[in-house]
């Protein structure tokens, strides 16, 4: 084992469970709203210092009349206190401050600030120049309680704020971020920096909130560890996790035996990605069962992989009559995982065989593409398997899988794929921007690895291959071999990202950055936690 991984972790959570943090904190610990928002803004004000400095700076701060508002204007506080030039400008009615952000407005009132109110047009024409001079902005328009679409004078001044072209520093979560999806809602502050407090909202993680947020800092401010770390929290971050060591004397068998059953008549690349890219990312042995008019074209590409050749349909597609053999095969050959679907094509004879392959095998397996659409339409497969199974599904194919609407997969993603991982008792990828791991027991992983150059035919069976290498090496626990199989993809694709420019990667420069990805992932985990998590201040 590497006994180097970083003890990182970091849960997310939603804005109604930050507010039961902060409920707890003052109730059972005496933590007072007052102490919290020092904290807060004193975060943003330590953060500010460090980029820009302090004294002599121009600082425009933007507040609105919630408590996010009270975080900024304690910014202003410390911010005037250390020199700098201060202006605040409050956003809506100052009567309808609540405790302790009244407290703060009257103390930037008692210190004699520069406040504006920004009410009207002229107002807003006063912000704007006084925008454009500014070093740094700081936004504590809209917190995470926003509700609906952002309108009137609240999308004037966040336009305006976007069209300053400043260093705009963000407290909490960009206004007009929707704090449980990342979702913009009509308008929201497009940041420099971020500086999120407890922990990071599912709105600062999920695209596109986390593209808004710039640099996300996050600071505990002074929440008892046992609030951050709480069981009832049930989303975290995708950290690395210590790889079993490859040993010595292992040969092909010790690091996993897959079988890929997929392929059909013009799907010639997803088959070989799926089992190709299982070894490149570690694993001993691939088998690919695939119709036998495929396999010459398949195999003239790729050697190392075993070939099993299939009775085929007219469309070219795998027969029915294939079942009992396939059957036998993962039993004679001991296979350890099963992946189904990669290019399988939607012929009825085929997709009823991915649905007899899935129900029979007692081993784990993947399901990917078209072996999605099979299971979709009897999702009792999943539910009555008693092997662990992976299901790998985009949005439409989830939604699809679900019966959700893409729509309201969108406006709570972790919700819907909590709901559905737990209903098929299967292990659910909702791949796209910081794909989502769902567990059967309600747990979800948010990866951070992976870029939009990515999105290529062909990378979601790269994904299959590389899950299955991860279980295939030593992680059998077939959860947290999918959680490191997505890192994995995921940082393949920012090396070959690197090298190449996001435009034009495919899933064969994935494929071959693997190797290095599983390297990193190995003996340098630490620099997975610094380049991407959230820094901690």
């Amino acid at each position: 084992m590497n006994s180097n991984v970083p003890r990182y972790r970091m849960k997310v959570c939603y804005g109604r469970e930050m507010k039961e943090i902060d409920s707890r904190a003052v109730r059972e610990y005496g933590i007072s709203e007052l102490i919290l928002m020092e904290n807060a803004g004193s975060a943003v004000y330590h953060l500010i210092s460090r980029e820009f400095g302090c004294s002599g700076i121009k600082a425009a701060v933007v507040a609105g009349t919630g408590n996010n508002g009270g975080d900024a204007l304690v910014v202003a506080r410390r911010l005037h206190s250390c020199g700098a030039e201060v202006e605040v400008f409050v956003v809506g009615d100052p009567e309808k401050y609540p405790e302790p952000a009244r407290r703060n407005y009257e103390l930037v009132l008692n210190l004699k600030i520069p406040t504006k109110h920004v009410n009207s047009p002229e107002d807003l024409n006063y912000l704007e120049d006084m925008l454009k001079q500014a070093d740094v902005v700081v936004v504590g328009l809209i917190g995470i309680g926003l509700k609906g679409e952002v309108r009137g004078i609240y999308k004037d001044v966040i336009d305006a704020v976007n069209r300053s072209g400043r260093k705009v520093v963000s407290v909490d979560i960009p206004s007009g971020i929707s704090g449980d999806s990342g979702r913009v809602c009509g308008v929201a502050v497009k940041s420099s920096y971020t500086v999120t407090f407890g922990l990071p909202k599912l709105g600062n993680i999920l695209y596109p909130g986390y593209y808004y947020c710039g640099k996300l800092y996050v600071s505990t401010l002074s929440y008892p560890p046992e609030l951050l770390f709480s069981n009832d929290i049930k989303v975290e971050l995708n950290v690395p996790e210590p790889v079993p060591e490859r040993v010595r004397w292992g040969h092909k068998g010790t690091f996993g035996k897959l079988l890929t059953v997929g392929g059909a008549r013009y799907y010639y690349g997803a088959p070989y990605y799926a089992s190709y890219s299982f070894l490149k990312a570690g694993g001993g042995y691939s088998r690919l069962a695939a119709p036998k008019s495929v396999v010459p074209y398949v195999a003239a590409r790729c050697s190392e992989v075993v070939y099993i050749p299939l009775e085929e349909t007219e469309e070219g597609s795998i027969s029915m009559r294939n079942l009992d053999r396939v059957l036998d095969l993962v039993e004679k050959f001991d296979i350890d995982i099963v992946a189904v679907g990669s290019g399988m094509s939607l012929n009825p004879e085929t997709q009823e065989f991915a649905r007899e392959i899935v129900r029979s095998v007692r081993k784990p397996v993947i399901v990917d593409g078209d072996g999605i659409t099979a299971i979709s339409s009897a999702l009792e497969v999943l539910k009555s398997r008693s092997a662990p199974t992976v299901v790998t599904p985009h949005l439409a194919e989830f939604s699809r899988l679900s019966g959700i609407g893409m729509s309201e997969v969108v406006e709570d993603p972790v919700g819907a794929l909590r709901r559905v991982s737990m209903e098929l008792n299967s292990y659910i990828v909702l791949k796209g921007a910081h794909s989502l791991i769902g567990y059967p027991d309600g747990y979800v992983y948010v990866n951070m690895t992976g870029n939009p150059g990515m999105a290529k035919a062909g990378s979601g069976d790269v994904l299959t291959g590389t899950i299955a290498a991860m279980y295939g090496i030593g992680f059998r626990d077939l959860g947290v071999a999918t959680r490191m199989g997505v890192l994995v993809h995921g940082l393949a694709g920012d090396l070959a990202a690197e090298e190449l420019g996001e435009d034009g990667i495919t899933p064969d420069d994935i494929l071959n950055k693997l190797p290095e990805a599983v390297r990193v992932l190995r003996e340098k985990p630490d620099l997975l936690i610094r380049k991407y998590m959230p820094e901690v201040i």
